[in-house]
């Protein structure tokens, strides 16, 4: 009986694994093709129908940038690229200007966070490591942009604070704290 059981499980693995490969080489594929793989929309676009049928006679979805959501994406990346904010301080911002997410309820800086590494920002799809061709009408950002942005939030971890050309804190109680070093120690 163990004998058996080990070789049903055995074979269920293997064939999990070919759906699993299956599975993600139908998402790569349409990634490449430019169409949307399916879920919700990210913020910053919605779902329309395109008009293409899938194999079960379905109408499939398409993405189109919300223009009102859009601002305030393009917003977001100008506050961190151009005025150095992080995550925690764009929420803040935005909190005081009373932009709510699609709930109705204030951005959380994970959410902020997620949208400043969404590639799909600059037109392109992604799945898993396979991108898709800038796509002009998905556009909202610049890829100069996006990769400022990526530029800077990355020269914020600490794994990069010796190379680091951007301030960590843009706000706080001393005008130099945390960018400048010691003569002697080194030390902020």
């Amino acid at each position: 009986d163990r004998l058996m059981n080990y070789i049903r499980f055995w074979q269920a693995d293997g064939e999990s694994q070919k759906t699993s490969i299956r599975t993600k080489t139908a998402l790569s594929q349409m990634v490449r093709e430019g169409r949307f793989r399916g879920g919700v929309a990210p913020y910053g676009y919605r779902l329309v129908l395109s008009g293409i049928l899938n194999k079960r006679k379905h109408e499939v979805y398409k993405l189109e940038i919300n223009e009102d959501e859009a601002k305030v994406v393009r917003m977001m990346f100008d506050m961190s690229v151009e005025r150095g904010y992080g995550r925690v301080k764009i929420a803040g911002v935005l909190a005081q200007m009373g932009i709510k997410n699609r709930a109705g309820k204030h951005w959380h800086e994970a959410t902020i966070g997620h949208i400043l590494h969404n590639v799909l920002y600059t037109g392109v799809l992604r799945s898993g490591e396979t991108r898709s061709e800038m796509i002009p009408e998905l556009q909202i950002i610049s890829a100069e942009t996006f990769q400022l942005a990526q530029k800077l939030m990355t020269e914020r971890t600490n794994e990069y604070n010796a190379q680091r050309t951007m301030p960590k804190n843009t706000s706080g109680q001393s005008l130099l704290s945390g960018n400048v070093f010691c003569g002697h120690c080194g030390s902020r």
